[in-house]
């Protein structure tokens, strides 16, 4: 059985360049990412559109294994010339090329229709917060602290270092 079908490079690429088109020209850090990609598919839990996936038990647990899969999706994308690399003082983030927003909207599929849709949502949602904002943000509705999944009062970060990509 191939075990990459969900969640593999392609398909979390294609959830990360929805998300970055959505917010072309601005360019976002990993961990504000991981958090756009998790708000995304859950999004029914933050009061917006229903969840693009079916819910399944201890997906809150997600968070600790996120930042490894928008790394995959983010190589897949910058090879296709869809995502670049930005640097500045804030550090590393990724934004959608020029590119990037025309091929979202030549994808034409009921799912490509609903992950646009929800990226679009997660941006003007929650595309102003910065990485301490978002861990909050979904902290309140996830509520870490009640899931023994995750196994403690904190959310499980997808951060590694301090970048701050902001509007």
């Amino acid at each position: 059985m191939n075990r990459e079908i969900l969640n593999g490079p392609l398909e979390v690429g294609l959830r990360v360049l929805a998300v970055l088109s959505s917010a072309f020209p601005q360019a976002f850090d990993i961990a504000s990412l991981a958090y756009f990609d998790y708000t995304l598919l859950h999004s029914s839990e933050f009061g917006g559109p229903e969840s693009i996936n079916p819910d399944v038990p201890n997906h809150r647990t997600e968070m600790a294994i996120k930042r490894d899969l928008i790394e995959h999706g983010l190589e897949v994308m910058i090879r296709a010339q869809l995502v670049k690399v930005c640097v500045n003082e804030s550090g590393i983030g990724y934004a959608a090329t020029e590119n990037g927003p025309g091929f979202v909207n030549l994808l034409e599929s009921e799912y490509m229709h609903a992950l646009k849709d929800r990226a679009s949502w997660v941006i003007s949602e929650f595309g102003d917060i910065d990485v301490e904002g978002l861990t909050d943000a979904v902290g309140r509705v996830v509520n870490w602290a009640d899931d023994p999944a995750v196994g403690g009062s904190e959310a499980p970060s997808p951060r590694q270092g301090g970048n701050a990509w902001g509007p």
